[in-house]
């Protein structure tokens, strides 16, 4: 709750001011959606990984159209542990993302963009809480009706970690803790989702 009142939403507030700007003359999709998120690994300052484990995640996705796609934002959850390390994890995306779009039949789309923005961190391994972030994403629409879709979606998400994160990590007696750094890049996640998409 404490990011959510203190950057989530402030930040969701007034990214979505352009948007609503061009309301009057485009359309505005909304895109709820769940989906699984498969983790990678960081490595610590001795060499061995960090593994955060895969789990569900919940998203959506606010876009209008500029040709020849559109624009928008992506804001996506996830609740999860990391192996080796006490305590749980969230990792919450806010991306401000653009895409392509290509219509092979009347009524299935397919698209290919790029997003970035920032991912706020709320985990024991993690002295920050914000990192920056950026990502790849694709994927297939079909048309129900006028208004309404179904949307096949993958994503890559990229954090940038390098900045002496530490972690506190349980000993494998599990009666003593210990302090260790994170020494990765960047930490990957690979999303595939599911959802619906409104049109208005």
């Amino acid at each position: 709750m404490r990011l959510l009142s203190r950057y989530i939403i402030p930040l969701s507030i007034v990214s979505c001011f352009p948007i609503s700007g061009l309301a009057n003359t485009e359309k505005i999709y909304v895109t709820p959606a769940i989906g699984y998120t498969y983790s990678g690994t960081m490595k610590n300052d001795a060499g061995d990984n960090i593994s955060v484990n895969h789990a569900a995640s919940y998203n959506i996705a606010i876009e209008t159209d500029i040709e020849p796609g559109r624009v928008g934002l992506f804001l996506s959850h996830q609740n999860t542990d990391t192996e080796e390390v006490t305590g749980n994890s969230q990792f919450t995306y806010l991306h401000f993302q653009s895409s392509l779009r290509f219509q092979p039949t009347q009524q299935l789309e397919s698209y290919f963009g790029a997003s970035l923005g920032g991912t706020f961190v709320n985990a024991s391994w993690s002295e920050k809480d914000l990192f920056f972030s950026g990502g790849l994403f694709g994927g297939l629409e079909y048309e129900l009706t006028k208004n309404a879709s179904i949307v096949l979606e993958g994503r890559w998400l990229a954090n940038v970690v390098k900045s002496n994160t530490t972690a506190i990590c349980t000993l494998p007696t599990g009666n003593e803790t210990c302090k260790i750094s994170i020494d990765s890049n960047l930490f990957s996640q690979f999303q595939t989702n599911l959802g619906m998409q409104f049109s208005f």
